[in-house]
């Protein structure tokens, strides 16, 4: 289990808050506010086209085996489901779906190399529980449409296993807040307060007669090096582009 409290950023790591829950690198936020940006200016196919992009900038780095380059495309995609969550209800459902199968093999794969190499860890990723988290639950709103992929799992078994937090890592992540919210202006300070008390409104209606359970929860110790035919990447990547070059025109 990682100890946030005592954890040490990498050298050079700098850090950001694009959203209360959404603590990043700096180089991720920049990559996934480029993308928000160019979003901004399409409709929903030119939203997936972006994705498609982006999941061949990310196929690219990990046959290169650039598991750190690998790591930034994929939070920042994360991110930008989170965002622009609307592409999956297009029409098009198998290429929603196989869209879905190769992030999840692309994530899979990626956690799987970091952790071969013993850097799975927020030791090397500070923000690692900040995409796990979020994949986590792309992945289970993914099921509810019918696009199926375990990688939801898999990131759950990897969040019990190193966030398991205690009250000083809750009090460290809190100091660590502070501290970049003091360095904001007071407009960013207004507005960052504003996003947190929406969020404390949401969280208020979801957990309303449940008990608050961690993201995590469930997650199981065989889940996170469970074999499964969708995060095999070379044969979702292959079925992947095929169905993409039948589309006309390319959307």
């Amino acid at each position: 289990m990682s100890s946030l409290a005592n954890a040490n950023f990498p050298a050079g790591y700098t850090y950001a808050f694009c959203r209360p829950r959404f603590f990043v690198s700096v180089k991720v936020h920049e990559v996934a506010r480029n993308l928000l940006g160019k979003a901004q200016t399409r409709g929903t196919y030119g939203k997936l086209s972006l994705i498609d992009s982006s999941l061949a900038t990310l196929h690219s780095k990990i046959l290169k085996k650039e598991w750190n380059e690998a790591f930034t495309i994929l939070s920042a995609l994360t991110l930008f489901n989170e965002v622009e969550d609307d592409w999956p209800m297009l029409d098009d459902g198998k290429r929603v779906a196989l869209t879905n199968k190769v992030y999840g093999a692309s994530l899979v794969t990626v956690l799987r190399a970091l952790k071969k190499e013993g850097r799975l860890d927020i030791l090397n990723f500070p923000a690692l529980e900040t995409t796990l988290r979020e994949a986590a639950g792309w992945g289970g709103l993914m099921k509810d449409i019918s696009c199926n992929s375990d990688y939801d799992l898999v990131c759950k078994a990897v969040g019990a296993r190193l966030f398991q937090k205690s009250e000083a890592d809750i009090a460290s992540e809190k100091a660590r807040q502070d501290a970049w919210l003091a360095s904001r202006s007071q407009e960013d300070q207004d507005e960052f307060h504003r996003m947190m008390r929406e969020e404390a409104e949401d969280e208020e209606d979801e957990d309303e007669g449940d008990e608050s359970e961690p993201w995590h929860s469930g997650g199981s110790e065989f889940d996170e090096d469970v074999k499964s035919k969708d995060f095999d990447l070379s044969r979702v990547w292959k079925e992947y582009k095929a169905y993409l070059d039948l589309i006309p025109g390319r959307r």
